[in-house]
């Protein structure tokens, strides 16, 4: 299987939430880079210092608890999280992570909290994902092509990235399900 989705993770709230940090934060100086993918997405990814929305770290224990991480390590972002604003025209070309912490894999667990008005959708090894706000997406980037479709509309997609670097059997026994 080469990713996983679980719908509904978060509740209303805590997309809220969520959302807002963003939104209220994206204009910050020197909190969201460049995501320096050639395309028209701003990111957490290079900045430290700062402190993501009390929600990001309880979704980040949930993810934990559920898919049952004991021996990981996060990868050198910030607190393991990424805050992404992908805005119109915004398109992730296919790529592979490294491994940032090997023998580990790299896998993200992404959140999406708000989807453009088309595209945006995620991409791996060549097939197109569907997803709905506030569901999670699962997947060894260090192990598997993905990059995203073209975001269409002025509507931004707004995702967070969980990651975690872990052993390469252990996603495998996750199972896909609903929560909200």
């Amino acid at each position: 299987m080469d990713y996983k989705i679980i719908k509904n993770f978060v509740s209303r709230k805590e997309q809220n939430e969520l959302v807002e940090w963003i939104i209220n934060n994206k204009n910050t100086p020197g909190l969201f880079k460049d995501a320096e993918m050639k395309g028209n997405r701003i990111t957490t990814r290079y900045s430290q210092g700062f402190s993501f929305p009390e929600a990001a770290y309880k979704v980040q224990k949930r993810i934990i608890n559920q898919l049952k991480f004991k021996d990981f390590k996060l990868p050198k972002y910030h607190h393991g999280i990424v805050a992404s604003y992908a805005g119109e025209n915004d398109t992730v070309f296919e790529h592979v992570d490294p491994q940032w912490h090997p023998p580990y894999e790299t896998l993200h667990c992404n959140l999406m909290l708000q989807k453009p008005l088309e595209g945006g959708k995620p991409i791996i090894n060549k097939k197109t994902i569907d997803l709905d706000e506030r569901d999670l997406w699962c997947y060894y980037v260090s192990k598997v092509d993905h990059g995203s479709s073209k975001v269409i509309g002025n509507k931004p997609r707004l995702i967070y990235v969980f990651g975690f670097c872990i052993e390469y059997n252990l996603f495998s026994t996750m199972k896909s399900e609903n929560r909200y």
